[in-house]
């Protein structure tokens, strides 16, 4: 599976993680699911922060920027980076037990929907 798919996946359950109302079971297995992908998102974490060193430049102020003529070839990196292929935790989240205990946007579904089984 894609590494931005796992990545955005974790941090869309760790968005939903301070909602009380959750079950213990569905709870239970949206932490094991950030826990099984921490290790791909400090991979991305850690590569994002090398190719910004790569293609940035510092600022007067300190910090650093990327140059315009480097920042298209600096989102194909990222973008190549997103793809990288991973192995994803190997959890689904029935369809029925999300949509009876937790209330979500579309863009939260979008980012999870890999890992929901519909049938159930």
């Amino acid at each position: 599976m894609e590494l931005i798919k796992v990545v955005n996946a974790k941090r869309t359950l760790e968005g939903l993680a301070g909602q009380e109302n959750i079950g213990a079971h569905l709870a239970y297995w949206m932490t094991r699911f950030v826990v099984q992908a921490q290790h791909e998102h400090d991979f991305y974490i850690a590569e994002t922060k090398k190719l910004i060193e790569k293609y940035s430049e510092p600022k007067e102020d300190g910090g650093v920027y990327i140059p315009p003529e480097k920042v298209e070839e600096f989102n194909n990196a990222v973008d190549e980076l997103g793809r990288t292929d991973v192995e994803a935790p190997k959890i689904k989240f029935a369809l029925s037990e999300l949509s009876r205990e937790l209330k979500m946007s579309m863009k939260q579904m979008y980012q999870i929907i890999d890992f929901v089984d519909e049938s159930k």
